[in-house]
């Protein structure tokens, strides 16, 4: 009982800003658990009487409540292998720039001032620590928590049997299962436990996935387009319907539009994401699988080793890419594309360096020498529209500074302020320049057999249906899914391209209100690319296929989007 009485601030410190997460949800199955966990770390501080111990794990309880209750309140996320796994592959600049978003949010403030009341408040039970105590060891309330302290460990003890089952876990798969069992725990300390656990387990589905790449090398591979360009542009964070070319009011996507009504470009009306993260995404955009047929990311290979197979000269220019290999975390984006024997099987070229603006990195790339007269595959990888937005323009250039909160007055809802406004023009001016990116990209090959596939990784919000900006979860299902997971996707064609294979231009214009998930856009590759006779096709993914079947839209593995989508209407 004495770490119960003595050091009763922490026990309590412990539970509430730990353990409350888990305490909100199936709350009496959790308690004991959280009760336990409180216990051993009273029990460590009383047993070693050291102040240095004690002040550590206040540490460790107040960052591991700020952590949870900024993504849970911001962004409707939690501490998982994905969150591990952004934190990986986020440089420094990405990261200035996310506290630059997320000190606007009004929930931020509220988790910093709710944070500094429970250090207060930490720091007035601890100078009353002794005098409580003093008060529980009277008789009748001693004799009433050693009951109850006896109840809750005891069940506590039990129930930790959970936790067995989780080591017991060999793959990422059975702890996605583990972690959606009501009567487990879910506090923070657990979930940066499974995180890493789960992080571990993640570097064998490493080795799948390079397995796949590497048999690749097996396979006889042939075009049957002769010579031809198949670029592959991935955008970030777009919403589409800040598009003009979508019906947006604002003139957003002046090429883009230009080119759709000379014959040049088609716009899929009916694209959404898997999942609103960038590694979710781009892991399985960029690998052959389909997730409506049960196929991981792991299981199939990368759409680039599949073109570099058919003699296509790969290249791959990507504006998000870190260089470091220092990270052992084989879960984030970057070690899959840029892992070693990756890039020798999967490329011939990758840029050495990132820039400022998307602009750069396509500049970057013309000045670069490609082989001439054979088929290459382009991937560019954006930061589009990421976060910041008024960093991801030259915002002293009046042809992309262009929109103003004067431009958005249209915009009355209740919620809607001059500062609002200037967001959304700031956005507004992301898109305007990303539609000027593409229009570069098309530029350098507008004089050859040419198609450009451009879609983004996932949505975001800026204040478009409520107040809210970025990526968090709504009442309203049905907007959150079409303006976070509902996504651009549209397919430029040179002159060229289209004199010599006027049937896929007839197929495009049918196909383009198709209903698709981004997750089969490597089918669609394959068909522009010529590439229908291989192994890793399947023309039921294939969206211009006339054997095409929209299989199941799953979006963050939880959101059956069609089902919710028709119980709107």
């Amino acid at each position: 009982m004495q770490p119960v009485v003595n050091q009763w601030p922490l026990l309590l410190a412990y539970i509430v800003l730990v353990g409350w997460s888990s305490l909100l949800q199936n709350p009496f199955y959790r308690w004991f658990i959280i009760f336990l966990h409180a216990y051993i770390v009273a029990s460590v501080v009383h047993l070693t009487k050291s102040k240095l111990l004690k002040g550590f794990f206040y540490v460790v309880c107040f960052t591991l409540y700020f952590i949870e209750a900024m993504l849970e309140s911001c962004y409707g996320l939690a501490i998982s292998p994905g969150t591990l796994a952004l934190l990986v592959e986020t440089n420094p600049q990405e990261t200035q720039e996310f506290f630059g978003i997320v000190m606007l949010k009004p929930a931020f403030w509220a988790t910093l001032v709710a944070g500094i009341a429970f250090i207060v408040l930490a720091v007035w039970a601890e100078r009353r620590r002794l005098r409580v105590a003093e008060r529980l060891q009277r008789p009748k309330p001693y004799r009433v928590l050693r009951i109850v302290a006896m109840l809750f460990l005891l069940i506590g003890l039990i129930g930790s049997e959970c936790y067995v089952k989780l080591f017991q876990c060999k793959s990422i798969d059975e702890v996605s299962a583990w972690n959606r069992h009501m009567r487990y725990p879910s506090d923070a300390m657990t979930r940066v436990v499974i995180a890493f656990f789960d992080t571990h387990l993640a570097k064998d589905e490493m080795d799948i996935a390079i397995a796949q790449t590497l048999d690749v090398a097996k396979q006889t591979i042939k075009s049957d387009k002769g010579p031809v360009n198949v670029v592959f542009v991935i955008g970030e964070s777009y919403i589409r319907q800040h598009a003009s070319v979508y019906g947006y009011p604002m003139n957003t996507t002046p090429f883009m539009k230009q080119e759709q009504q000379e014959g040049r470009l088609v716009v899929f009306s009916d694209a959404v994401a898997p999942y609103n993260l960038t590694t979710l995404v781009v892991r399985n955009i960029v690998s052959t699988n389909s997730m409506a047929s049960g196929q991981r990311w792991s299981q199939r290979p990368p759409l680039t080793a599949v073109f570099k197979q058919a003699g296509f000269y790969v290249t791959m220019y990507d504006n998000q890419r870190i260089y470091s290999f220092a990270s052992t975390q084989t879960f984030a984006l970057n070690n899959y594309l840029y892992h070693p024997q990756v890039l020798k099987a999967c490329y011939d070229e990758t840029n050495d360096q990132g820039f400022e603006f998307d602009g750069q990195l396509v500049d970057d790339y013309a000045k670069k020498r490609h082989p001439k007269n054979v088929s290459r595959l382009a991937i560019f990888h954006l930061m589009g529209q990421h976060n910041q937005f008024e960093l991801r323009y030259p915002n002293r250039d009046t042809r992309f500074a262009r929109f103003t909160a004067d431009s958005i007055g249209w915009r009355k809802e209740p919620w809607m302020t001059d500062r609002k406004r200037l967001e959304i023009a700031r956005y507004d001016n992301a898109t305007l320049y990303n539609d000027y990116v593409v229009s570069q990209i098309a530029e350098l090959y507008k004089d050859e057999p040419t198609v450009v596939v451009y879609l983004s990784d996932h949505g975001e919000e800026v204040y478009d249906y409520r107040d809210n900006i970025g990526r968090s979860l709504a009442d309203n299902l049905p907007e959150m899914l079409s303006h976070q997971y509902g996504v651009p996707l549209v397919v430029w064609c040179s002159d060229k391209y289209r004199e010599l294979h006027p049937d896929v231009m007839a197929r495009l214009q049918q196909a383009k209100d198709r209903p698709l998930m981004t997750d089969n856009v490597c089918q669609l590759l394959f068909h522009l690319g010529g590439l229908t006779k291989q192994p890793y096709y399947n023309a039921k993914r294939d969206v211009l296929s006339d054997d095409y079947a929209c299989g199941r839209r799953l979006l963050n593995d939880r959101w059956d989007y069609d089902d919710i989508r028709n119980k709107r209407k």
